[in-house]
């Protein structure tokens, strides 16, 4: 995500992400696929912009 200037920061102290951390948005994303993409296309109706993948793991991606 480097060329996008992105960044997924833990969304409850700002940090950098433990590896169970993303180990969980993996698996989520991997859950958001196989349900139609409904998990990532709910980014385009979420406030925060953060799709399933980020809410079951507790992350974000921000600038950086």
């Amino acid at each position: 995500m480097r060329i996008l200037n992105l960044r997924v920061i833990d969304a409850s102290t700002g940090g950098q992400l433990s590896l169970g951390k993303a180990a969980l948005r993996y698996l989520g994303l991997l859950i958001s696929f196989l349900v139609c993409f409904i998990g990532v296309i709910w980014v385009a109706f979420d406030g925060r912009k953060q799709g399933w993948h980020d809410k079951i793991a507790g992350t974000m991606v921000v600038h950086a």
